[in-house]
């Protein structure tokens, strides 16, 4: 991942999801980089999602970046509100 260049790659997706998880209660800049996951996964698998339903889209990608499935929708349902 390079900061200097603002942008997370695919291949950092999972890594930076299991670093800042655990921290979202304590640390402001470890909820963000979880929030900013959540809506790069969601863009991903929207962008993926033939007839409109992306769900199954969404369970790829955590599947693929090792993301708990709890854990995401713990957090997406509550940016959501």
């Amino acid at each position: 991942m390079s900061l200097a260049d603002d942008r997370i790659d695919d291949c950092d997706i999972g890594p930076l999801w299991g670093k800042h998880f655990s921290k979202i209660g304590e640390d402001a800049g470890s909820k963000t980089i979880v929030l900013a996951l959540v809506y790069i996964i969601e863009d991903k698998a929207k962008a993926g999602a033939v007839d409109g339903d992306w769900t199954d889209r969404v369970c790829q990608e955590l599947r693929r970046h090792a993301i708990p499935p709890d854990e995401f929708w713990e957090i997406q349902s509550a940016a959501s509100r």
